[in-house]
Formats: C-alpha cells, structure tokens, sequence
C-alpha cells in the first residue's frame, strides 16, 4: 500500500494540474470579459487614479494646498485634457470618413479607368491567342470588375452605417464617461487613506474576531434592506424636489406659461424608471427647433444638460450616504445593475450593494472563507508528499 502512495500522489497533482489549467481557461475567456463589461469603468479610474497620488501630493507638501482642491485640479486637468484628445480623434476621423464618402464616386471612377486602361493592354496582347482563351480572359476580367465595383459599394454602405452606429453609440458613451469621471474622482480621492490604513493595519493588525451568528447576520441583512429601500425612496424624493423647483424657477424666470405644471410633470416624469424628465424636455426642443423656436429649444436643452450634471455629480454621494455606503460603492452598484438589468438595475445595484457590505460586516462569508484556506492548505500538503 505504502508503494502505491507516490503514484497516487502523482495523479492528484495531474488532476489538479488539468483542474488548474481548465479554471485558467474559463476565467480568461468568460469571467475576464464579463468583469471588463461591468467595470470597465474603474478598471480605467484605478490606475489613473494610483498615476496621480505623487502630483497629489506635491500640491500638498509643497505648495500647501488641501487635498480636495488638488485631487479636484488633477482629475479636471486629466477629463480635460482627454476630451480635447478625443474630441480632435473623433473630428479627424468623421471629417476623413465623410470625406471619402463623397469623394467615393470619384475614386471608384479613377480605379476603374485604371483598370480598364489595364485591361485593354491585357486584351490587345491576347488577340492572337485562340478564340476560346480570348473569351474566357474577357470573362474573367467582367468579373472581377463587378467584384471590385461590389467591394467599393459594401465600402460605401459600411462606413454609412458606421457612422450611424456611432451616433446612435452617443449617450451610451456619455453615461459611461460619467461613471468613469466620477469613478476617477472617488478613487484619486481615496486611495491615500486606502494606503494609509493599509499601513496601519500592517503595523498594529486586529486581533481576530468573532463572527456574528446566523440569527444576528440574518437581523443586519434585513435592517440593511430596509434601510437601503428607506434610503432609496429619500433620495429619490429629494430629486423630485429637485426637478420640480428647478423647472418651476428655471421656466418662470423666463416667462414660460404654465411653469409650474411643467414642473410637476417633469418630477413625476423623474420618479418613473425608463423615463426621467428628459421624455419630456428632448422632444420638447426637438420640437422647438422644427418649429423655428430656436432659443426655445437651447433654453430647454440647456436645462436638461444642467439637471443631467448635477443628478450624476450628486446621485452617488447621496445614495452612499442614505444607504450607508461610500459613494464609490454606490456608484459601482448602479453600474453594475444597469450592464445588468438596466435601468431597473441602476435603481437595485445600490441597494444590493448595501446587503452585500452588510452581509461582509456580519461576517456571514466568514465560515465559507475559513473552509476555503482549510483546503488550500489541505491541497499544498498533499502537492508536497511523493515528490522526493
């Protein structure tokens, strides 16, 4: 029996090995792409974020500014100057796009007079040759003309339609750069306090401590739920005042007529997921710029633009500070529900954010945890035997 160990030694670590190697597999070709889709956003923030804590800090120790206004200059120096990147890539590349659509006609006409410049030489050379291979050359020649005639046009329509996906990509790009900006603010914000704990806790570590039971963990899960619904409903009551007096003011300064039903209508507009008070004021300038109520129409794009800014800037904090999480959290949450479940998952992300912080304070993973390091230990004692 004693002989027999080595070899079955052996085979557990080539099962682990081909365990190991089909993990690696799965996690570099599913769950990779799927934690890039969901937070893609803060994978980006991060490092930027980590790349400007020495400029933070200058700022602090020689020129004696305080922290919030020196991680504010940076990440405003940084979006400012990504967007003047971008901004100059995409205009380069839309003016080269729209001008080789309309120059199509004229340098499809080129390459096909070269062609058939080409072409007539290839026939006057194959005029002495039989009857049957001068035909069959002709042919093949029609052929690829029609190819290439084919080719340019699929060009043509692909690059039509790629402009049109891009347009149409436009809010879906916005949404995801307000994440990002706010994702870098929060990170560049908290990662020396981050670094300090860190430090702290390397230097005088915590004596291990008990986990809650399975009754008090169940107790602090419901109170979160609760109190992350709670929350939930406050917050998106203070936008619905928010909404309101904003319009209401905003439209009876400007002697709009009846101000202050479009205020009550875009608050209720801002309380129903899907919609928000853009259904009504976008078709609204839509409608103002067909009309020829040009100022009109900038006046109510301009509200919406204001509103949209100070929603995304002052969403997080709030939702983290009535749910009982960090703004970061928060704001991780609702990106994550919306890739998830859209705009029913921007409104849960938060709050699941919240049971799940909860479940972690309860130490409810803490069992599952310990039974994981058991057999990791387990499995390194077993690699060893056999191998000498």
């Amino acid at each position: 029996m004693q002989k027999n160990l080595p070899v079955r030694y052996a085979a557990e670590r080539l099962a682990l090995r081909l365990l190991l190697t089909l993990l690696a597999t799965v996690f570099v070709v599913v769950i990779v792409p799927e934690l890039w889709r969901l937070l893609s956003p803060f994978v980006i923030a991060l490092p930027i974020a980590a790349s400007l804590q020495p400029s933070i800090r200058f700022f602090q120790e020689k020129l004696r500014i305080k922290r919030g206004i020196a991680v504010a200059f940076w990440v405003l120096l940084v979006c400012t100057a990504a967007f003047v990147l971008l901004y100059w890539f995409i205009s380069f590349v839309v003016v080269q796009v729209m001008n080789a659509m309309d120059n199509m006609p004229s340098i499809l006409g080129s390459v096909t007079d070269v062609l058939q410049a080409a072409t007539g030489r290839i026939l006057e050379a194959v005029q002495d040759l039989p009857s049957g291979i001068e035909q069959n050359i002709r042919s093949s020649l029609d052929s690829a003309f029609r190819t290439i005639s084919d080719a340019g046009m699929s060009l043509a329509s692909e690059l039509v339609s790629g402009v049109v996906t891009f347009a149409a990509s436009l809010p879906y790009a916005f949404i995801y750069a307000n994440f990002l900006i706010l994702g870098l603010f929060f990170f560049t914000g908290r990662i020396g306090k981050w670094q300090a704990m860190l430090k702290k806790r390397k230097e005088s570590p915590d004596p291990a401590s008990i986990g809650a039971g399975n009754g008090e963990s169940m107790a602090v899960l419901r109170q979160s739920a609760v109190k992350g619904i709670l929350g939930y409903i406050r917050v998106q009551f203070l936008f619905f005042m928010l909404t309101f007096l904003l319009s209401w003011v905003y439209f009876q300064t400007l002697e709009f007529d009846y101000a202050i039903l479009i205020g009550v209508a875009a608050a209720f507009l801002e309380l129903i997921p899907q919609f928000g008070c853009g259904t009504l004021y976008i078709p609204w300038a839509i409608a103002s710029f067909i009309i020829g109520a040009d100022r009109n129409g900038w006046l109510i794009l301009g509200l919406y633009i204001v509103y949209c800014t100070i929603r995304r800037l002052t969403e997080p904090m709030l939702l983290g500070s009535n749910l009982g999480v960090s703004p970061l959290a928060s704001l991780i949450g609702m990106f994550v529900g919306m890739q998830l479940a859209g705009v029913v998952g921007l409104i849960a992300g938060p709050i699941v954010m919240v049971i799940l912080t909860s479940a972690v304070r309860a130490k409810l993973f803490d069992g599952a945890l310990a039974d994981c390091k058991m057999v990791s230990r387990h499995m390194r004692v077993r690699w060893r035997r056999g191998r000498k």
